[in-house]
């Protein structure tokens, strides 16, 4: 099982998917143009984000900040939303995140929540393939977890959802700094995660600045490719 440095997301609880981040403001977007459909508006819902209330919800909503704290009170509900929070709980153990989360729902709970998923950041991995096979010899894992939607799919199943439904969309975003690039997915938290020695000095630091000012001066921007799919699910 690939591992992940945990003590590098501990450092970053502050920065883990900040609400104004432009990447979480999209999630939101399409979270909440599933959940408008819903005929039977939940009682109770547990969200990550206030903005992903359900419209004309009467219920009692729920704002976590810390989903491994929150699955320890076990407190149910109708409802369980979230934007990418379960990017890398999903990596770690799928199954019993899914697990945990089917028996906090109630009876015909409904379950929703976004995951990038494996077209993401190719034109950035291969950037960097090129840094590191120059700078180092070899290259490195900088970027992820990314998803297999059939492998959540799977999990999805074995935990009982039942009426598992993913739409996927495929975004390009392009930047014109890499300290934006920079900000951007450091807030959102899913970087430099894997429990590996991530090498970098000066003649890196160098390489990746003179690179992506020659991409950026040649074609006005850097293409940041996202794929995010949204999972919905009933209990």
């Amino acid at each position: 099982m690939i591992q992940f440095n945990l003590k590098k997301k501990e450092a970053r609880k502050e920065l883990y998917y900040k609400k104004d981040n432009f990447i979480s403001e999209l999630g939101v977007e399409l979270i909440n143009k599933k959940t408008k459909f819903i005929l039977n508006k939940p009682n109770s819902s547990i969200l990550s984000d206030e903005r992903l209330k359900i419209k004309d919800s009467t219920g009692d909503d729920l704002i976590f900040n810390d989903i491994d704290l929150f699955l320890q009170n076990k407190k149910n509900a109708d409802a369980f939303i979230c934007n990418f929070d379960l990017q890398i709980p999903l990596a770690i153990n799928s199954q019993r995140f899914f697990q945990n989360i089917y028996e906090i729902l109630n009876m015909d709970g409904f379950f929703c929540f976004n995951l990038l998923t494996l077209n993401s950041f190719i034109t950035l991995q291969k950037i960097f393939l090129e840094i590191d096979d120059n700078v180092f010899n070899g290259a490195q894992r900088r970027f992820g977890p990314f998803h297999d939607t059939s492998d959540i799919i799977t999990n999805l199943n074995k935990s009982k959802f039942k009426e598992v439904v993913v739409s996927t969309e495929q975004l390009e975003l392009n930047y014109k700094s890499l300290d934006k690039i920079r900000a951007d997915f450091k807030e959102l938290g899913i970087s430099n995660y894997y429990n590996e020695n991530i090498r970098t000095n000066k003649n890196f630091y160098k390489k990746t600045n003179s690179l992506f000012k020659e991409l950026i001066s040649k074609h006005q921007h850097v293409p940041i490719e996202m794929e995010i799919s949204t999972f919905t699910s009933w209990k």
